[in-house]
């Protein structure tokens, strides 16, 4: 029995080790609020049993977790200082300036990580193997050559949506008229002029990522990594999974490729105690407390002088107490109603019932956070997808959206009150935290589940979607409409040609047709007069086979003419008449029915005065052939 029991014992550790995995992280954004997703993937995955070793500007440092070594990076948050964060505040700059500035940042951070030496052992080293990478994606793409440096599958990891460039790596469906890239702030349906710059950014992205943005990718891959390393586009293509903080209450529902899996709430934990002071705070607000914090990127203390002296006024107003973290011990101008600390455990201080309010800069994940909380908000939207955010939550009617260039007194100080007194926003938020939180498994357990997945498959070869793998030519079917095009172009052509040659061969029948008339009726009629002007008086006569041969009769009566120069041109018309090859009797052609008068009306003038005739009576019986031409 005994026996028995250790066997099975033995056979789940030996089932158990074959489950672990050796795993890498690489997360390069100095940004507490970015690091806090991936701290709970990276966590969680380490103490299911796997071997994690993450490189991380914002490590645990939680001695209980054995099995997770950290590679601290700290230093990369004075890369972000000297970059001037603020700068992305600033609504007078294009779009693709930010983007560019933002790829300069990650090109330094992506370097710097590089030139780290502990970093160094685990990617230069020959021996170093792992079983799975997994790389935040913040619009860079340097960090995925790492898979093809280790041979080991990837995958992506975003604190927020994805950028255009991961759509197109993965072949995701991202038509430019439905869905905008999120640093467009466009949200829902599109009008014609957002429609355009859409389709222009679209555009813009597309060249930008291959002519400036992937060759310096290239460059850096190839310093650090060596020159073998393929280019960094087939390594963004060779994503295994791409998580994506994204879900269709916040962002505009969309359709996604098998290897795009939305991770939404992943960082939400239970509300923990707060410290003794913090609680004692908020417990003494029984009017009510306004929560105002802008996140960990927007610091309050680089706020423009006109916006923080704006919030002072409004604050010192409001009949509720107001928490605001503020990165400085000391906030010149401080109401007796404001509460300043340099950190605040956001989450633990939203799921306090005292708050009324949450003033925030409406972050992705500040936003989830107060939605869980059940916490209606005032928005104030600085950067990336904060205007897009603060957009869709007015839209669901638990926010108000302020504009921080053009804020008013009044204008902040009637929102506050609105949101805090108006008990339709707190009924509008908790029902937007149950259609956030009706699906069937938990954001971190699907993490969890698609991690090991790529784990015990060794990659998604099999759920790549076929776009991925297309030109953007064969995708819109530029070729295929090219190729309709041109056949179409040579089926009218050749209907044209063809009609036209139609049109000609009915217009000569119909010409020799009224010839035939003309030979047979008209001259037939004035046959007389006509040979009496031309040939002096010569009788054509009538031959036997009238109907049939009187045509063969004229032309042999009149052939003499064709030795005499001044007669030629009413050869010409006569040899018209009988259809006779035009090659044969005239050197310059004779051009429609104009000509064939004008000639026969000289050569008609010519023998009127060779043969002193009747010129009125003549021209009379000339005019009634040639109108019957």
């Amino acid at each position: 029995m005994v026996d028995g029991v250790r066997f099975v014992c033995r056979l789940f550790a030996i089932i158990n080790i074959a489950q672990c995995a050796r795993i890498l992280g690489v997360f390069q954004m100095p940004s507490v609020s970015h690091q806090c997703v991936f701290r709970t993937l990276w966590k969680e995955l380490s103490l299911r049993g796997h071997e994690v070793t993450v490189v991380t500007p914002a490590p645990l440092r939680d001695p209980s977790l054995t099995n997770l070594t950290e590679i601290d990076v700290s230093y990369t948050f004075e890369i972000m200082r000297r970059h001037g964060f603020q700068f992305f505040m600033s609504k007078e700059l294009p779009v693709h300036t930010k983007i560019m500035r933002i790829f300069d940042l990650n090109y330094e951070l992506s370097e710097a990580m590089f030139q780290d030496e502990e970093f160094i052992k685990i990617y230069n080293d020959s021996k170093t193997r792992f079983d799975l990478i997994i790389a935040q994606t913040y619009i860079s793409p340097i960090m995925y050559s790492l898979s093809a440096k280790l041979g080991a599958p990837i995958i992506g990891i975003s604190s927020m949506g994805g950028w255009i460039g991961s759509h197109f790596a993965l072949g995701n469906p991202n038509p430019p008229a439905l869905y905008s890239e999120m640093f467009l702030h466009y949200n829902g349906k599109l009008t014609f002029c957002e429609r355009f710059r859409s389709a222009a950014y679209n555009l813009w992205a597309r060249f930008f990522l291959a002519f400036d943005a992937f060759p310096k990718c290239n460059e850096i891959i190839r310093k650090y990594l060596g020159n073998d390393m393929p280019h960094v586009r087939e390594s963004e293509r060779n994503l295994s999974l791409l998580f994506l903080t994204t879900n269709p209450v916040l962002y505009t529902p969309r359709p996604t490729v098998p290897t795009i899996i939305p991770i939404q709430q992943l960082h939400v934990k239970p509300a923990r105690p707060l410290p003794t002071d913090l609680q004692a705070i908020l417990d003494n607000a029984k009017e009510g407390l306004v929560f105002f914090s802008l996140g960990s990127n927007v610091k309050s203390i680089y706020m423009p002088d006109n916006l923080r002296n704006t919030l002072i006024q409004t604050f010192a107003e409001l009949p509720y107490k107001v928490l605001w973290k503020w990165e400085s011990d000391d906030l010149p101008g401080k109401p007796e109603n404001v509460i300043i600390r340099q950190w605040l455990p956001q989450q633990d201080v939203l799921a306090h019932p005292n708050i009324k309010v949450f003033i925030t800069q409406c972050g992705l994940q500040s936003v989830e956070e107060s939605i869980v909380r059940g916490v209606p908000m005032v928005g104030i939207p600085f950067i990336a997808d904060q205007t897009m955010n603060i957009k869709r939550l007015v839209e669901y009617g638990v926010a108000i959206g302020i504009d921080y260039i053009t804020v008013t007194k009044d204008e902040l100080k009637s929102a506050i009150v609105e949101v805090a007194t108006d008990k339709k926003y707190k009924e509008n938020v908790i029902g937007l935290r149950e259609l956030l939180q009706d699906e069937p498994m938990s954001p971190l357990d699907k993490a969890l589940w698609w991690t090991e997945y790529v784990i015990r498959h060794k990659g998604t070869k099999h759920l790549r979607s076929p776009t991925a793998d297309v030109t953007w030519i064969e995708y819109l079917l530029l070729d295929v409409l090219l190729v309709v095009i041109i056949s179409l172009g040579i089926i009218v052509y050749a209907v044209m040609w063809l009609m036209k040659k139609i049109i000609n061969i009915c217009n000569i029948m119909d010409i020799k047709k009224k010839t035939k008339l003309i030979i047979r009726t008209d001259i037939k009629r004035l046959g007389r007069p006509i040979p009496d002007l031309i040939i002096s008086k010569i009788d054509v006569g009538k031959p036997r086979n009238y109907s049939r041969n009187f045509n063969s009769s004229v032309y042999d009566r009149f052939k003499w003419l064709c030795g005499c120069p001044k007669r030629h041109k009413q050869f010409c018309f006569i040899c018209l008449l009988m259809g006779v090859n035009q090659s044969a009797w005239t050197q310059k052609g004779v051009l429609g029915k104009v000509d064939i008068r004008q000639q026969l009306d000289s050569a008609y003038r010519e023998n009127i005065r060779r043969h002193n005739e009747n010129v009125d009576k003549h021209r009379h019986i000339l005019n009634q052939i040639i109108n019957c031409i």
